[in-house]
């Protein structure tokens, strides 16, 4: 009896089991449909939904390495499941780590988990996985390389330099491993070995001429410029038309203060055939800044802008630079009228009318900015950026309704109503928290304008209603809270508030004539003469330097000087 109850048993065991294995067959089938198809999704692009195919793959087969290795990567980018915790994402690693221990001759996906090891700073997991890869996989010296990074990012410098030899070992010396073995040496201060490290690498190869231009480098960064001087000189004589030789020597005489032989060599570089439009461009859009920073030079500059404008005298990049030049330099008539070739070329790059009314706004031009804003609308749907020179425009023009027009659509964009006042309610600071700086910065300046078109129209109270809306979004905004203080003190208002937005004004933005002389005004307006002198003194000191030419100035300085008796 015990016996038959025994093999009972058994039978009923053992389909039990055989009833679970089916049951895990038929889910690990359901498993890899799902893995396929969120491979067919991401083949084409559609990451959220591929995303949820692995997932579900994985939830329904957790032994199946592929789908946690495929889904624990994607769960790195998706911030729904994980809100991107440290502790989320190392469980997501782990997930990828079942994979890659399970099949470490898988080349791309342990130099794939190691990279992501590595950015979460778990280095000493990227290096035991390089490490045990490359024991099995000797042939794949990328690992080598990948292997001597984390290293050096584990703080084990030597060792890194001791893996990057055995890499050129089998690959030969280049000039990438070799600058990787100088950084990790200088920073360790092993000037010596960094050193004998770039003259090893010259000697392998003499006739290179980017192994000497690093030598240079070298050179340059411990001190010794005769030998700088040198090995520029060598790559020149190895290489005479390369254009990173040109720039190389470029920078030493800038460094020498030798003025001359530095535009000889900008001047070569910008005739170089190596160099493609764009690199010419950054090339001389450097130098340029740096002369106009150093020494304000308009004549070299000028000479050294005509090469490329007589090898790419129809190029649109180009005239944009040129336009920028003019401009950097004081000539916005120059600026306008060059920048109008580059539109008549690109009618429909959006940068180009930007540029172009801006330059009408500063030349007070305000009737052609109104019109440009209309010639460019027939090309292109303008951006916020363009309306809002367009407001500022029809500001200037007195066509107030025009103004206010853009400025609300600008905030009705943005979802806040237009006209409302803000005050700090519920909803509203939602709104505000939700922004970045650059979001609360764009919100602030248009209320800021509509302050300032307001004041304008005759409305201070209007006004004044915006400037607090462009303060709550933007509680530093510079311009508003001068714009704000002067015209509180035109009104005779809360001279002390004014007061205090003034100084706050100044402090944000140090040495600006206009903030100080309403700073000036408002101590005037409070009785305070004789500091109100010091702020107008200084107002006037900084805009004759700055060549700012605003008469209110002199008009507020006779009028402090009069109440001091002078």
């Amino acid at each position: 009896m015990k016996k038959i109850e025994l093999r009972r048993i058994f039978a009923f065991f053992a389909f039990i089991v055989f009833v679970v294995l089916i049951g895990r067959a038929i889910e690990s089938e359901k498993a890899r449909y799902y893995f396929l198809q969120g491979g067919v999704e991401a083949a084409n692009k559609n990451m959220e939904s591929a995303y949820e195919y692995f997932k579900k793959a994985y939830e329904l087969d957790p032994e199946y390495k592929d789908a946690a290795f495929t889904y624990g990567n994607q769960r790195l980018f998706v911030r729904t499941d994980t809100l991107q915790s440290e502790a989320e994402l190392l469980r997501s690693l782990r997930l990828m780590q079942q994979y890659v221990d399970e099949n470490p001759k898988d080349v791309y996906a342990v130099q794939l988990y190691g990279y992501l090891t590595t950015a979460l700073d778990t280095i000493d997991e990227s290096i035991r996985v390089y490490e045990r890869t490359y024991e099995l996989m000797p042939t794949e010296t990328q690992l080598l390389s990948v292997l001597a990074d984390s290293y050096m990012r584990s703080g084990h410098g030597r060792k890194a330099i001791e893996t990057l030899n055995r890499y050129e070992g089998i690959e030969g010396k280049s000039n990438e491993m070799s600058l990787r073995k100088i950084t990790i040496m200088m920073n360790e201060r092993d000037t010596l070995s960094a050193v004998q490290e770039v003259e090893s690498l010259v000697s392998s190869n003499p006739r290179d001429p980017y192994s000497r231009i690093l030598k240079g480098n070298l050179y340059e960064a411990i001190g010794k410029m005769d030998s700088v001087f040198k090995a520029y000189k060598d790559a020149e004589r190895l290489a005479p038309d390369n254009g990173a030789v040109k720039m190389s020597l470029a920078n030493y005489y800038r460094a020498m203060g030798d003025s001359v032989m530095l535009d000889n060599m900008i001047y070569e570089a910008l005739l170089s055939e190596e160099f493609e439009l764009q690199d010419k461009l950054g090339i001389l859009g450097d130098y340029l800044q740096k002369l106009l920073e150093e020494s304000g030079n308009k004549a070299r500059g000028d000479h050294l802008f005509s090469v490329l404008m007589e090898q790419y005298p129809h190029e649109p990049d180009v005239l944009d630079m040129s336009a920028r030049y003019s401009a950097a330099k004081g000539d916005f008539e120059g600026a306008l009228e060059t920048i109008g070739y580059a539109i008549d070329m690109d009618p429909t790059n959006e940068r180009y009318w930007l540029m172009l009314m801006s330059y009408d706004l500063t030349e007070q031009k305000y009737e052609d900015a109104v019109k440009n804003y209309k010639r460019a609308i027939e090309h292109l749907e303008p951006s916020s950026q363009l309306k809002n020179l367009y407001a500022m425009a029809a500001s200037m023009l007195e066509n107030y309704e025009e103004g206010e027009k853009v400025l609300r659509s600008l905030l009705k964009d943005e979802g806040l109503e237009s006209g409302e006042e803000i005050n700090p309610s519920y909803d509203l600071k939602l709104k505000r928290d939700s922004l970045d700086y650059e979001g609360l910065v764009w919100i602030s300046s248009l209320y800021c304008m509509l302050g300032d078109l307001y004041y304008k129209k005759g409305e201070p109270k209007q006004a004044f209603e915006e400037y607090e809306n462009s303060l709550y979004f933007l509680a530093d905004n510079a311009l508003t809270l001068n714009n704000y203080a002067y015209f509180l003190s035109e009104e005779d208002m809360h001279l002390e508030k004014a007061k205090m937005m003034s100084k706050h004004a100044m402090e944000l933005v140090e040495n600006n004539p206009t903030y100080l002389d309403t700073y000036a005004w408002i101590l005037y307006k409070l009785g305070d003469y004789k500091e109100a002198m010091e702020y107008i003194k200084k107002a006037l000191e900084l805009a004759e330097e700055q060549g700012d030419e605003n008469d209110e100035y002199q008009k507020h300085y006779e009028a402090i000087s009069t109440k001091l008796g002078d």
